[in-house]
C-alpha cells in the first residue's frame, strides 16, 4: 500500500511542528501543544487533495498551526499569542478582525450597564473628568459615584472575561 506523501512530510516534521508552537505561543503547555498539532494536521490530511496542490507546502503547514492555536485559544476563552505572528496582510486582517470583535464586545458590556453606572464610568475613564466635577455636577456623594462606578467595572470584567489572559 502507497503512504500518502503528505502523511510522510507530517511524520517527519511532526516534533518541529510541536517545538514550533511551543516557541510561539509560550502559554501552551504540552498536552494543548499535541491536541493543537494532531487536530490541524488531522484537518489538512483530510483535504490532502487541496493541500498538495499549495506552492509552498511548509509555509502553509505553519500558518495553518498558527491559525489552529489562536482557534484553540479562542475556544478556550484565552487571547494571547505572540505579536511576531502577526507579519503579513492577511495577518493584520486577522489581528483587526480581533480587536473590531473586542471593540465591539466593549460596546455592549458598556451599553448593558444601568445608566447611572454607565454614566460614572464612561465620564471618569473614558472622558476623564474628575469625581470632584461629577459630585459637583450631579449632586451625588463621592462614595455614591465609586460604588457606581466599582460595579461597572465588576460588570464589565464579567462581560470581557473571555477576553482576559488567565494565568
Amino acid at each position: 500500500m502507497k503512504k500518502n506523501p503528505l502523511a510522510d512530510f507530517f511524520e517527519e516534521n511532526y516534533n518541529g511542528f510541536k517545538k514550533f508552537l511551543r516557541s510561539k505561543f509560550n502559554t501552551l503547555n504540552e498536552y494543548d501543544v499535541e491536541d493543537i498539532v494532531q487536530h490541524t494536521l488531522t484537518k489538512l490530511l483530510f483535504k490532502s487533495d487541496q493541500v498538495m496542490s499549495v506552492s509552498n507546502l511548509p509555509s502553509y503547514v505553519y500558518s495553518s498551526l498558527s491559525n489552529g492555536a489562536k482557534d484553540y485559544f479562542k475556544k478556550n476563552s484565552r487571547l494571547v499569542y505572540d505579536e511576531t505572528l502577526l507579519d503579513g496582510p492577511t495577518s493584520q486582517l486577522e489581528d483587526e478582525v480581533l480587536q473590531e470583535e473586542l471593540n465591539q464586545v466593549i460596546q455592549e458590556a458598556i451599553e448593558a450597564l444601568d445608566d447611572k453606572s454607565r454614566y460614572v464610568f464612561v465620564e471618569t475613564e473614558i472622558r476623564g473628568r474628575s469625581y470632584d466635577d461629577l459630585v459637583e455636577e450631579t449632586g451625588e456623594k463621592l462614595g455614591t459615584l465609586l460604588s457606581r462606578k466599582s460595579r461597572a467595572k465588576k460588570k464589565l470584567q464579567a462581560a470581557l472575561e473571555d477576553y482576559v489572559r488567565r494565568t
